[in-house]
C-alpha cells in the first residue's frame, strides 16, 4: 500500500476533538464523508448530510424543513468469526484502514431524492 494520501484526506479536527484524542479527516473525493481516528483504537466513517423535507399543501404552497443528519459507522477490522472489532491503536494502522475503506466506498447514494405522495425529501452532503 502506498503512503497516506494527504491530498485526498484533509485533516480538519477541532481543538476539542484533538484534546479528546480524535483526529478527523475530510474525504475530498466524497463530499459529506469524513473519517475519524480515535485514541481508543476505533476508526469511523462519518457521513454528514442535510435533509430538506418539501411538502406541498392543498393550496399549492410549499413548506420546507431542514435537518442535519450525521451517521457513524465503525470501520475497524472484524475479528475472525465474530462481530467484534479489533482496535487499531497505532496511528499508521488507523490511516491505512481509512485509506483502504475509502477506496472501496461508493458515495453516490449520499445525494438522493425520496418522494411519498405530497412529501419530497432531498438528501445532500454537507
Amino acid at each position: 500500500m502506498s503512503n497516506f494520501n494527504t491530498n485526498r484526506f484533509i485533516e480538519n479536527s477541532t481543538a476539542r476533538q484533538i484534546e479528546n484524542g480524535t483526529t478527523m479527516f475530510m474525504d475530498t473525493l466524497n463530499p459529506g464523508v469524513y473519517y475519524s481516528a480515535n485514541r481508543n483504537g476505533n476508526v469511523h466513517r462519518i457521513i454528514k448530510t442535510t435533509e430538506q423535507n418539501v411538502k406541498t399543501g392543498s393550496n399549492e404552497t410549499t413548506v420546507t424543513t431542514t435537518h442535519k443528519k450525521t451517521r457513524y459507522t465503525k470501520v475497524n477490522y472484524r475479528q475472525n468469526g465474530t462481530s467484534q472489532f479489533t482496535p487499531l491503536f497505532r496511528l499508521n494502522d488507523q490511516l491505512r484502514r481509512i485509506q483502504q475503506v475509502a477506496e472501496n466506498y461508493d458515495s453516490s447514494e449520499i445525494t438522493n431524492v425520496y418522494t411519498n405522495g405530497e412529501n419530497t425529501i432531498l438528501v445532500t452532503p454537507r
